[in-house]
């Protein structure tokens, strides 16, 4: 594992997804009825680091994203937290979370140099109560983490974080 390639690729995604998290209005919608995105994630994702890595690689032995001596898994979690203009729907968020560790267990296994996960959680602010204890789950698991708040186009919080396995 390599701290400071980490830190390039943090550095990469959270400055080129922010925008793209914020401005689009579809997204917007999505968030607005907690539905989850994680296909659309990989997508703009695979595009972001093809202007700066080689060999990208989505779905590459049941990994979500490979690159160079990367791989990564990705995950959208949409929280039971309520919050203005967003649909009350009840979500089993401990499934999600559990989701997440799964993800970290398994790429644990696997022979990349430099592991990840990406998961982006809303409606939530980093700092909410009873996000962080769930977010311990996952943090346990984890050699480091890494967080970067935003708003979607209708104002709706959420939380992108980028773990080294």
């Amino acid at each position: 594992m390599d701290k400071m390639e980490f830190l390039k690729t943090k550095e990469i995604l959270f400055s080129k997804l922010k925008p793209v998290l914020e401005e689009n209005k579809g997204l917007a919608i999505f968030a607005r009825e907690r539905a989850k995105f994680e296909g659309w994630l990989k997508v703009e994702l695979v595009k972001i680091l093809s202007n700066y890595f080689d060999n990208i690689i989505p779905e590459k032995n049941r990994i979500d994203i490979t690159f160079e001596d990367w791989a990564i898994e990705l995950k959208t979690i949409n929280t039971n937290i309520r919050y203005k203009n967003v649909i009350n729907k009840h979500r089993p968020i401990t499934m999600n979370i559990d989701g997440v560790v799964s993800d970290i267990i398994n790429l644990k296994l696997v022979n990349y140099t430099n592991k990840g996960i990406i998961f982006i959680a809303f409606p939530i602010e980093h700092n909410n109560p009873n996000w962080q204890l769930h977010l311990n789950k996952i943090k346990n698991k984890l050699i480091k983490l890494e967080y970067m708040e935003f708003r979607f186009s209708n104002k709706i919080p959420g939380v992108v974080y980028f773990g080294l396995i």
